[in-house]
């Protein structure tokens, strides 16, 4: 009964939605939607033309936040979209989950400028992403026949600013609680046929519990040169290096004496990414072709009692052509791709024995191989109503060879047609109403280095939304959005170790409601609301005997709030408080281990003296002000829990100069 309430409550948002736009309908300078313009969909497009219910961070958004150290405190507020904050202790932690899927590393594709920037297996690492020079960032929370595997939960497309000049730089640096510091410096320009970007950070930090710290340094450069008008080449390169060390999970019974604690030995890591990618454009009139060839090399080692070896490397080459086209009155686009990608890993284990390795009793060297073809169409059948429609095949191969125990040896292949729908129309400047199906799969080749993948068929999805957008006035945005999602052949982890492989869960299924509030006043106040329900469960999940059907997905909460109140002053610059609330939520499939619900308070203050030359910015942020003492991420049972616990109260200061 619960799902058809939230599906009648999504009828009743959309049609309040309209009557209360009817009546501002007319007011001078709202904002439009056909505006903003993204291209996470390939090819730019408006809001008002994509059939989901896309969210774009514009710079002078994140300007309004306590200030960032890494991606995932920018996207903490985006309706849908659940990021456990350090779920293993530190900040290099990729764990997301969009519209009830499951909390993961592989259910996301990262873009930096359009470039694929998850590891080989599909990995994240948030602190790779650079932040310091944001134009915007464009957040899809559905599958994709654009993206397909990698993106079964959505992807993340962030867009650095171009800076029209010859030359502008600015230097950072802060400071904080947990002996934090960070130091950062960005160069951005435009002289002549060329355009550079570079943005360089390093930082050290001690982690909240004991024994535990995170030394990441990074580097992400942008050269792009423009042949002619028509045509330009483009060179991305990512350099990241980082060591440091995760805290031991916590039982309930030393959460309470003390969740600062680090039980046993910390488990340290250390890795290195790299990548490199061409990116050619021509255009022919309207019409344009995209070539890019990215290619990875990683290397990751790390100790969880056992050490630990991966080591990585892809070449993943990608066509597209967009045709732009009329057809009588009918502005049509059409997208067309063809992408393959080559990838091996090589994972290695050894037993440690007072610090020193002794039995390999893992040497896997795990090769895949896949192709990809899509088409999506975009027609505006009238200026206000637009259909979109197209769809995705996919095959893949994947070989694993077991050096050391033969029982790891694998050969898999399959392959998948994932198709879309969806439309959009204007019912005037200021009412966007969309709708659409969407559907995914994910490779076993995404499995994570440590566990073995045999007989784990792929996991597919279908999603459905339908929602409204637009301006109430000419300083309020809204949206609202209903979704259901149904996952066949879900991945489930079979036990709470990093060796442990994964299974099929049969079904599940996640019906939602997103609901987002964005309001900014000429007086200097400002403010963003946004909610999400969520109900993620077995469908048809049998295990050892025991059913599951009707059992809350582990780690998915049902409700998320997340607020954000300011003020700018010229003269006395902004300040801006934050309020995350996230509901309750079971750490086990058994829903015997309950997590409580709880309110992380963040604050900040910003001042920048533009007019100074060089420009200055003081800052100061904190997160978890009223020092929280919750379980973030669990698993286990009752009596043997593994509980993280949320990240302690933290204060970071710091200045940025530009030039």
């Amino acid at each position: 009964m619960k799902k058809y309430k939230i599906l009648k409550l999504v009828v009743v948002i959309i049609a309040a939605s309209i009557a209360l736009n009817a009546a501002h309908a007319q007011e001078d300078g709202a904002t439009k939607l056909d505006t903003m313009v993204v291209t996470a969909a390939k090819m730019e497009t408006s809001v008002e033309k994509t059939p989901t219910n896309i969210t774009v961070i514009f710079s002078e958004d994140i300007a309004k936040m306590p200030n960032c150290t890494t991606i995932n405190e920018l996207l903490r507020q985006v309706p849908g979209l659940y990021i456990p904050q350090y779920q293993s202790g530190v900040a290099n932690d990729g764990v997301y989950s969009a519209r009830g899927s499951e909390p993961s590393t592989t259910g996301l594709r990262f873009l930096v400028n359009g470039i694929e920037f998850n590891k080989g297996n599909g990995y994240t690492v948030p602190t790779r992403i650079p932040i310091n020079d944001i134009e915007r960032i464009e957040v899809v929370k559905t599958a994709s026949a654009e993206y397909g595997d990698q993106a079964i939960g959505g992807l993340i497309n962030v867009v650095t600013r171009i800076s029209d000049k010859p030359l502008e730089a600015k230097v950072g640096m802060s400071f904080g609680d947990f002996n934090y510091n960070n130091y950062f410096s960005v160069i951005n320009g435009t002289k002549g046929k060329w355009e550079y970007f570079a943005d360089l950070s390093f930082s050290n930090s001690e982690g909240y519990q004991d024994d535990v710290y995170y030394d990441p340094e990074n580097i992400y450069t942008r050269i792009a040169y423009n042949i002619d008008p028509t045509s330009s080449l483009e060179f991305h390169g990512s350099h990241m290096a980082s060591k440091g060390a995760w805290p031991d999970k916590l039982n309930q019974v030393q959460f309470d004496e003390d969740p600062s604690q680090n039980p046993g030995l910390a488990d340290e890591f250390e890795n290195d990414y790299n990548l490199a990618a061409l990116a050619y454009k021509k255009k022919f009139g309207d019409d344009e072709l995209q070539v890019k060839l990215i290619t990875k090399d990683e290397w990751v080692w790390m100790n969880y009692g056992l050490d630990f070896e991966f080591d990585e490397w892809e070449v993943f080459p990608a066509v597209t052509y967009s045709l732009r086209h009329s057809l009588g009155n009918m502005k049509n686009s059409i997208l067309f791709g063809l992408e393959g990608r080559k990838h091996e890993l090589k994972t290695e284990m050894w037993t440690v024995v007072n610090g020193v390795r002794k039995t390999k009793t893992k040497n896997t060297l795990r090769e895949d191989n896949s192709y990809a073809i899509y088409i999506v169409d975009q027609c505006a059948i009238t200026d206000a109503f637009t259909v979109t429609f197209g769809g995705r095949f996919d095959s893949f191969e994947q070989e694993q060879t077991g050096r050391v125990n033969p029982a790891n040896t694998v050969d898999q292949s399959d392959q998948a047609f994932s198709p879309k729908l969806g439309a959009t129309y204007s019912v005037n400047d200021y009412i966007n109403l969309f709708g659409g199906f969407n559907s995914g799969f994910k490779s076993p080749a995404r499995v994570p280095g440590a566990a073995y993948s045999a007989d784990l068929d792929p996991e597919r999805v279908l999603s459905y939304e339908a929602g409204v957008r637009g301006v109430l006035t000419s300083w309020l945005f809204y949206n609202f959005c209903g979704f259901l999602n149904q996952y066949n052949d879900k991945w489930v982890k079979t036990g709470t170790k990093s060796t442990d492989p994964f299974t099929n869960s049969g079904k599940t299924e996640t019906i939602g409601l997103e609901v987002a509030l964005d309001m900014s006043l000429e007086n200097g106040l400002f403010a963003n609301l946004n909610y999400t329900y969520q109900e993620a469960e077995y469908d048809e999940f049998v295990e050892k005997g025991v059913i599951y059907d009707g059992k809350r997905f582990p780690n998915i909460p049902e409700q998320m709030l997340g607020v954000l109140v300011g003020y700018n002053h010229e003269a006395a610059g902004r300040l801006s408080i934050t309020a995350d609330y996230i509901g309750e939520r079971f750490f086990d499939k058994d829903n015997t281990l309950q997590g409580e619900s709880y309110c992380l308070w963040g604050a900040g203050y910003k001042k920048s003296f533009d007019q100074w030359q060089p420009g200055l910015t003081v800052f100061i942020s904190a997160s978890n002000l009223t020092d929280e003492e919750k379980v973030v991420y669990g698993s286990g049972a009752l009596g043997s829990e593994s509980l993280v616990p949320v990240y302690g109260r933290r204060v970071i200061g710091g200045i940025e100069i530009s030039f």
